[in-house]
C-alpha cells in the first residue's frame, strides 16, 4: 500500500491522544501513527473476498485530516470505535477500542448511521488487503482534463471554476510523495 504521509508522529503525540481522549491504542495502530502520523492513500482500495472499498485518507494527529477532527459528527465513546481513515464520500474507517473488538477494523456508512461492518482483525492485516497505484500525475494535467472532458462531450461544463481546480489539483498531485507503508 502507498501513502503520501503527513510526517513523523511521536510517542508522546500519540500518548497525550490517548490520555486526552481516554482510549488505549492497539500497539500497531500506534506504531502506524508514531511512523507516518497519517496520510493521503490516493487510488488505494481494500479488498477481501467479494468485499471492495476506497481508502482515500488515514488520519493522523493533529494533522491536515486528523482523527478527533471527526469527533465533531458523533460520540465516538457511544460507538466503541475511533475513525481511522475515510473514502471520498465521508464513510469511515475505523478501529474498534472496547475488550469485545479491540484492535478490529470496520467499515462504518454514514448514510447507515454509521453502523459498522467488520473489515479485519487487525490493522495490519487492513493494511496487508490495501493495493495502492502511484498516481498519474499527468493525467491530472489541467490540459489532459480539459481535453478528457471534451472527448467525453463535456465541453459545455467547462468553466474557470472547474480549471481553477484542475490547476490545483495538479499542482496538489505534483508535489505528493507517496511510498510503501511498511508496520
Amino acid at each position: 500500500m502507498l501513502i503520501a504521509k503527513y510526517g513523523k508522529g511521536s510517542e508522546k503525540l500519540v500518548k497525550q491522544f490517548e490520555e486526552k481522549f481516554d482510549v488505549k491504542l492497539e500497539a500497531e495502530y500506534r506504531d502506524f501513527l508514531i511512523k507516518y502520523n497519517g496520510g493521503e492513500t490516493p487510488d488505494t482500495t481494500f479488498s477481501k473476498g467479494r468485499r471492495k472499498e476506497v481508502l482515500r485518507y488515514l488520519y493522523g494527529i493533529k494533522t491536515e485530516e486528523s482523527i478527533d477532527q471527526q469527533f465533531e459528527y458523533f460520540d465516538f465513546k457511544e460507538k466503541g470505535w475511533l475513525p481511522i481513515g475515510s473514502d471520498v464520500f465521508g464513510n469511515y474507517f475505523a478501529i474498534g477500542f472496547l475488550e469485545e473488538d479491540f484492535g478490529q477494523i470496520y467499515f462504518c456508512n454514514h448514510e447507515r448511521g454509521y453502523r459498522k461492518s467488520k473489515l479485519a482483525n487487525s490493522f495490519k492485516e487492513f493494511i496487508s488487503c490495501c493495493e495502492s497505484n502511484l498516481v498519474d500525475v499527468e493525467r491530472m494535467h489541467p490540459k489532459a482534463c480539459k481535453k478528457r472532458m471534451i472527448e467525453n462531450g463535456h465541453a459545455d461544463r467547462i468553466n474557470k471554476v472547474l480549471q481553477k481546480h484542475w490547476k490545483e489539483q495538479y499542482k496538489h498531485y505534483k508535489k505528493m510523495k507517496q511510498e510503501e507503508l511498511v508496520l
